[in-house]
């Protein structure tokens, strides 16, 4: 067991308010614990079947093929059980599980891992892929990833990603899940077309993969930076927004309520329904937070 990193916990509760598009308060969320010491921890994903939480880390630069990029393991507690269970990645990002294989997306590839020896056993790529981020199972058991500067979401088919949709409706397209009725949900950054520092939020959209018809989720006001997507198990979708550093809910056809600001890079959360426990990595600060929340 490795324990390199630094483990604080934490009591009380974080900031929270509401947006100003919604006028009841959201639940507050409690801090659990928190583990400090990781190279750009970009995505955490929850994994039942181990009870633990995996977290990406893209490494000193998150562009750059340099091999620094590794996965680390935290069990449900907050302890650190493996700081290098995937070690010479480049920038891994999103992940997602599916029969014993971990698929994560590494800067134009997606690599798939052995879950039980942390080994890369295969790697896919496709033409038209610019920069690859948030990867998700549909509920056919076909891995979907997004791509946020290509505006797009590809599939694994056979040994290659296949473009699915591309489009301004998905711009920056970022967090990925599935939705209902053969969809999937996506977060959108936003527009970065013009920079970072002239980024156009986005908002969240429903793709219909098979009509290929791309509408909102629920409100579009107010727009964010968005980045992580997950299920709260009751119907709606908790959200990162990584400009603002917030946490938030909504529901379909709503607008997102901030449930807790933690700081800016907030980006690629999961969520133990079961445990009603959040886990978001702060990326600058090289940190994760687990949260204590549940929906109404």
């Amino acid at each position: 067991m490795e324990r390199s990193a630094n483990i604080r916990r934490l009591g009380g509760a974080l900031l929270v308010c509401a947006s100003a598009a919604t006028p009841t308060l959201a639940q507050e969320a409690e801090v659990l614990w928190q583990v400090d010491g990781l190279a750009m921890p970009e995505s955490v994903l929850w994994d039942a079947g181990t009870g633990l939480f995996y977290v990406s880390s893209m490494g000193v630069d998150p562009m750059a093929k340099d091999g620094d990029g590794s996965i680390a393991t935290i069990d449900a507690a907050g302890t650190v059980q493996n700081m290098a269970f995937a070690t010479g990645l480049d920038s891994p990002k999103g992940m997602a599980v599916s029969d014993g294989t971990l698929f994560v997306s590494d800067i134009d590839s997606v690599k798939a891992i052995d879950m039980a020896s942390g080994q890369v056993t295969a790697t896919y790529t496709g033409a038209g892929v610019v920069f690859l981020n948030d990867v998700t199972i549909g509920t056919d058991g076909t891995v979907y990833v997004s791509d946020t500067f290509g505006n797009a979401v590809f599939k694994l088919a056979g040994e290659q990603l296949e473009l699915v949709a591309q489009g301004e409706a998905l711009g920056g397209a970022n967090g990925l899940m599935p939705g209902p009725e053969g969809k999937l949900l996506v977060a959108n950054l936003g527009d970065v077309s013009g920079g970072f520092e002239n980024i156009v939020p986005g908002w969240v959209v429903s793709l219909d993969l098979a009509s290929g018809v791309i509408e909102p989720y629920g409100a579009t006001e107010p727009p964010g930076i968005l980045d992580g997507i997950v299920s709260d198990g009751k119907g709606g979708v908790i959200l990162t927004d990584n400009g603002a550093g917030t946490v938030l809910h909504q529901m379909p056809g709503g607008a997102p309520e901030v449930i807790a600001t933690i700081a800016a890079g907030a980006a690629d959360l999961d969520y133990d329904s079961a445990a009603g426990v959040i886990v978001v990595p702060i990326t600058p600060e090289g940190r994760v937070v687990a949260l204590k929340w549940s929906p109404n």
